[in-house]
């Protein structure tokens, strides 16, 4: 059973509801870290499910569904210009607010692709009040420019236009379109294809079936890039907190050469990178990234 909670993040004329799972109420006493965990596009907070486990109660790991996907809502945000939908700026503001109704004071921003360039944009922009960032973990993170995935340029061409059919979407599920393209995807973030974990491709479906899912969607990769794209990796050397960067040797998505990129950049950024591992280290080598992940914030935190 997918055990959830909810919280509202928005004013009083825009109340969406955020989705989430958070460890920190198995254990009562106190943790001594706070990991929010920050999925990629076209992805839910499910991808955390195999890495949280090897986790331990020193660990408090708060897993949200991003406004748009998977559990939490999906708004239309008609008052809303149409270049800041469903932004990363956007997305910060939400998460901003709900870590701030979540009286949280220090976090470790963990994100992933997308999750990563917001938790950069979290990093490197003002947060008055917000908690104190103590640490970074990017995997595979969108922080420079480049080509967008074939994937999600259909998403945001004119047939992503038709997926906003209802009926078009009801004879894509019935025909199995949908399902074979969820299917291709995740075969193409993986290394070995025999590491995608049971369910997988089933909870990405199912998660299409919600109402909203496909505008939302859509509307992220539309307004993915981030305006000031070409400069803002100019505010990566102004990151003061310690920072692991994790990556996929064979990564077809974000190549793997921005992980150097980040390691340079960012002053006393430490790397490691996955021999023989695609987009999502997090899956196909979840001990080990957990491992990974624990050791660093023993030594450097």
């Amino acid at each position: 059973m997918d055990l959830f909670k909810r919280l509202c993040v928005g004013s009083d004329g825009d109340r969406p509801e955020m989705a989430y799972s958070d460890s920190g109420n198995r254990s009562a006493g106190r943790t001594d870290y706070c990991l929010l965990l920050l999925h990629g596009l076209l992805d839910h907070r499910g991808t955390w499910s195999l890495l949280l486990p090897h986790f331990d109660e020193r660990f408090r790991c708060i897993a949200p569904d991003l406004i748009g996907s998977g559990r939490s809502s999906k708004p239309a945000l008609a008052d809303t210009p149409e270049r800041q939908r469903y932004s990363l700026t956007m997305q910060a503001a939400y998460l901003r607010e709900f870590v701030r109704r979540l009286g949280v004071e220090e976090i470790i921003l963990v994100g992933h692709s997308l999750g990563g360039g917001l938790a950069l944009t979290l990093a490197c922009s003002e947060w008055p009040d917000g908690p104190r960032v103590r640490g970074l973990v990017l995997i595979a993170a969108a922080a420079y420019p480049q080509p967008m995935p074939g994937y999600l340029d259909e998403l945001v061409g004119r047939r992503g236009r038709l997926l906003l059919i209802p009926a078009v979407q009801r004879l894509l599920f019935r025909t199995g379109v949908v399902q074979r393209l969820v299917r291709r995807t995740h075969r193409h973030m993986f290394h070995d294809p025999d590491k995608i974990p049971e369910g997988h491709d089933e909870a990405a479906i199912d998660i299409l079936r919600s109402k909203g899912i496909f505008y939302a969607l859509r509307e992220s990769a539309r307004n993915a890039v981030p305006e000031d794209v070409d400069s803002f990796p100019e505010r990566y050397r102004q990151i003061s907190c310690p920072t692991l960067v994790i990556w996929g040797k064979e990564d077809r998505v974000v190549p793997a050469l921005n992980a150097l990129r980040l390691e340079a950049d960012i002053p006393g950024a430490r790397l490691h990178v996955f021999d023989e591992c695609g987009h999502l280290p997090h899956l196909e080598y979840p001990h080990e990234s957990a491992a990974v992940i624990r050791d660093w914030a023993r030594y450097q935190l």
